[in-house]
């Protein structure tokens, strides 16, 4: 065990990797508080907490009387990186992976003057022009998230000829050759404010707030986008 990160969640993850791995099926019963307890040689109030965590989760569900058993079909979509191949998939195969339906409603396409601070993001020149794409994105005809992309005009001419609310704005990119590649992103946990929340279906819930910089494979500035996702209609998932 590493002493760097709590108990709870290093059984947490060993237990994602136990479900990951195939090792427990959908519907299988997990072994009871006891027998985790002297398996992982760890108090029961740790396993507690690392059970409900998971099923907060979705991934876990405790039955009254019989116990826990993995989830039949964890009803949040996951979000988050799993491995190098995820790393570069954008919103729309990530969750098509998982069995949704995705759509998406387009709310600003055009090309705009950049403020100073989208200008520094992009590395762009004095008079370099930028092109921003705000969708909001349904999975199963519920408002899941609201992106608004910036993107360095240059890599994408002709960009206004294309309707994203049925074209990936990633696939379109890489018939370009510059869809994102590599990424810095940042996370913060927060307060939709009042445009944002009605977006989102008049959320009041705290949302996942992504800020990114994504890289073409030559290593050039292409966007810059925030990402308003709902935490009560997903589940961040990472590891540690």
């Amino acid at each position: 065990m590493d002493v760097r990160i709590p108990l709870y969640l290093q059984l947490k993850n060993t237990l994602l990797n136990r479900i990951d791995n195939g090792e427990l099926l959908p519907g299988e019963r997990l072994e009871s508080e006891r027998d985790l307890s002297e398996k992982y040689g760890v108090n029961r109030q740790t396993v507690r907490s690392a059970l409900n965590v998971l099923i907060e989760d979705g991934v876990l569900v405790k039955v009254p009387y019989k116990g826990t058993f993995v989830a039949q079909q964890i009803m949040k979509p996951s979000w988050g990186t799993y491995d190098d191949a995820n790393d570069h998939r954008g919103f729309s195969s990530f969750l098509k992976s998982q069995g949704y339906s995705i759509s998406s409603k387009v709310l600003v396409s055009e090309k705009i003057e950049p403020t100073t601070s989208i200008r520094a993001r992009l590395k762009l020149e004095e008079g370099e022009d930028v092109y921003c794409l705000e969708r909001v994105r349904y999975y199963n005809d519920e408002p899941f998230s609201l992106e608004i992309a910036y993107i360095s005009y240059k890599y994408v001419e002709g960009i206004e000829e294309y309707d994203f609310s049925k074209v990936s704005l990633y696939d379109f990119m890489a018939t370009k050759g510059h869809d994102p590649y590599n990424f810095h992103r940042s996370l913060i946990v927060q307060f939709p404010d009042e445009r944002v929340s009605k977006l989102l279906g008049n959320m009041k819930e705290p949302v996942y707030r992504f800020q990114y910089i994504g890289y073409d494979q030559e290593n050039n500035v292409v966007e810059y986008t925030h990402s308003y996702i709902r935490s009560d209609k997903s589940t961040y998932r990472f590891r540690i």
